[in-house]
């Protein structure tokens, strides 16, 4: 375990040889929510390095010094709030990034001026996980306020962990398919439930912008956490597919069976 002040060089940056991930690059691929984007995050927590914001200094561990961590020590780490109050852990890919934050909210070590603390990269995200309890600690915080940010779930956290990633759903919306993503399609395994089946019938019968539309169930390994419902309906090239996207979710949304949500895509006439 090594405390440094954000200013002092850190092993957790890039070496010139390039044996050193660059993690703040692999966080900001992984915004992209993607599972291989989330696994390449995870593989590299081995060989890298994550920075703690020390709300106190570690008793036993001087400063700029690397210590063994073959004992017990106590960290006592800053953490963050957001609008609504809830608390979220933070770590850093790099020291100098935390200083925008730091002089934001006023972090400081000891009262005196704030130190980071540099942990191997999966004992960092381990102690952050430790200590998330989605109550006064919703999740994690990754390059708070920087291009680089990932806001990470406690699950999502505790899957990087233990080596088994998951898509970062919530990272997902935005970004459109990509040529080489592998989407498995089936029937559904049982029928929808009626209710939902008639109000899905109802809404298309009154938009005859949709000609036709194909109900499946499909699975995205690099999108998906599990096998869900997906609408494919078919419309002109000029219809407001915005709109009847929203039309038909409002129609059936609350009546989706589980895991509680559908896909709603588009094909040409």
């Amino acid at each position: 375990m090594t405390a440094r002040t954000p200013e002092e060089p850190t092993a957790g940056e890039p070496s010139d040889d390039g044996d050193v991930p660059d993690l703040t690059a692999l966080v900001t691929q992984a915004r992209r929510g993607l599972r291989r984007d989330v696994a390449a995050l995870e593989a590299a927590l081995d060989a890298a390095e994550l920075f703690v914001p020390l709300r106190s200094h570690v008793d036993g561990a001087p400063e700029g010094e690397v210590v063994a961590l073959d004992r017990e020590l106590e960290l006592v780490p800053h953490f963050l709030s957001d609008d609504t109050g809830r608390g979220f852990a933070v770590l850093f890919t790099r020291p100098e990034l935390v200083e925008g934050v730091a002089a934001e909210v006023g972090w400081q070590t000891d009262g005196r001026e704030l130190s980071v603390c540099s942990l191997p990269g999966r004992v960092a995200c381990e102690l952050a996980l430790g200590v998330i309890d989605e109550e006064a600690v919703f999740g994690l915080v990754i390059d708070a306020g920087g291009a680089s940010e990932l806001v990470l779930r406690r699950a999502e956290l505790a899957s990087i962990v233990a080596g088994a990633p998951v898509p970062l759903v919530g990272y997902l919306g935005d970004l459109p398919p990509l040529e080489d993503e592998e989407v498995l399609l089936a029937e559904p395994s049982d029928p929808p439930p009626p209710a939902f089946t008639a109000a899905l019938e109802r809404c298309l019968a009154e938009l005859p912008e949709i000609t036709s539309h194909r109900l499946a169930r499909t699975f995205n390994r690099e999108r998906d956490l599990e096998p869900h419902l997906t609408l494919r309906l078919v419309t002109g090239a000029d219809a407001d597919r915005r709109a009847l996207a929203e039309r038909v979710i409002g129609a059936v949304g609350e009546l989706v069976p589980p895991p509680g949500y559908i896909d709603i895509l588009f094909d040409d006439a």
